[in-house]
Order: C-alpha cells, then structure tokens, then sequence
C-alpha cells in the first residue's frame, strides 16, 4: 500500500519500471566513461539523456545515488557477459578456451552497452571515494572467479587466470583508448593463443 501527498509523488517500484529511468543511467554511464564521476552533473546528465533536469532530480534526489546506480548497472550488465563466456562444462579444450576469452574481449570493445571506460574508471574512482569500493570489489571477484572457472577447465595452472586476465584487460584497454583495425584477429587472438600455449606447457 503507497501513502501519496498532494504533490503526487511515484511509488518507488513505479519510478523504478520507467523506462526514462534507464535513460538517464545510460547516459550517466557515457558521461563517466567519458570524463570521470566528477564530469557528472544532474544538469551534464540531463543534456546526456536528453531528457528536462527536473527528471534527473525526479529519479535521483543526490549526485551520489545516481552515480552509484549507474555503476550498479554497469556492473550487473559486465557480470552478465562474463558469466556467458564463462560458463563451462568442467572440462574444454584450450581451443574453445581461447573462443570464449576471444569473445568476452570482443564484446567489451565493440558492445556500446558494455560501458567499458566506465568499467576502468570505477575502479580508478573507488581508489579516491571509499563508497565506491564494494562496488569495485563485487564486480572484480565476479570477474575473476568466472576466469577462474574457464581457465581451470581448460586445465591451466591456478596462476594463469591472474596472469590471463591481466592480459585482457590491459589489450582492451589499449584498444578503447588507441583503437586498432582487426584487433581482434589480428592482434588479441594471436597473443592470446601464444599465452595459452605458454601457461600450459
């Protein structure tokens, strides 16, 4: 049961469903990948998302509750997409190992719902603003306890996930700040193989 006031204020469930609401965390993602949490304004947002500033205010009444979850979000989406390349019979070849590690990159460079910069600069700004940091945390042991399971089941010592994912967030790294043609194929695919050839001898 809601209790409402003459001004008529939403049931949070209500606010919660509308689909203005993804809007404006969509494009408070963008405005941190592009320049940080401290480039976020509800006014920078609003622009953003193309939507009155009263909205902005409307669904988050603080800068730090709409940054956080926008975060919240990105991270819900990363944890998806690791979980799908992850997610493995107990055992697989290094060959289908390589495929699904190939893929994950893949997505996380081409997939603009992927927020990758707002990925990297999450853990840059939970370093600076200590509520940010469950956030940081939940997000980096789902991570590597997907690659942990992908890893082990392509029978690669315990060390080579640390030393596998170092590698992958540093080549898509590169590759959303100084883009290269075929990266992938070219470039990401071939290092990795060699890595994995390398670990398992």
């Amino acid at each position: 049961m809601y209790f409402t006031f003459d001004h008529m204020s939403a049931p949070v469930n209500t606010k919660r469903r509308n689909p203005r609401r993804r809007e404006i965390l969509e494009a408070t993602l963008r405005l941190i990948g592009e320049g940080g949490v401290k480039g976020v304004t509800h006014r920078a947002v609003a622009r953003e998302a193309n939507v009155a500033l009263a909205s902005t205010t409307y669904y988050f009444d603080s800068k730090s509750v709409l940054v956080e979850e926008a975060l919240e979000l990105m991270i819900a989406r990363s944890i998806e997409d690791v979980r799908r390349f992850t997610t493995c019979p107990p055992q697989i070849s290094r060959d289908e190992l390589i495929d699904r590690i190939a893929g994950f990159a893949d997505g996380q460079v081409n997939d603009p719902n992927a927020f990758v910069l707002a990925q990297y600069e999450l853990m840059l700004e939970s370093g600076r603003d200590k509520y940010l940091r469950p956030l940081a945390r939940r997000w980096t042991i789902a991570y590597m306890d997907g690659f942990e399971r992908v890893v082990r089941s392509a029978g690669l010592p315990e060390r080579a996930t640390e030393i596998i994912t170092n590698f992958v967030e540093g080549a898509v790294l590169n590759q959303v700040t100084t883009p290269t043609d075929d990266f992938l194929e070219a470039r990401f695919r071939p290092l990795l193989t060699e890595l994995v050839e390398a670990l398992g001898s």
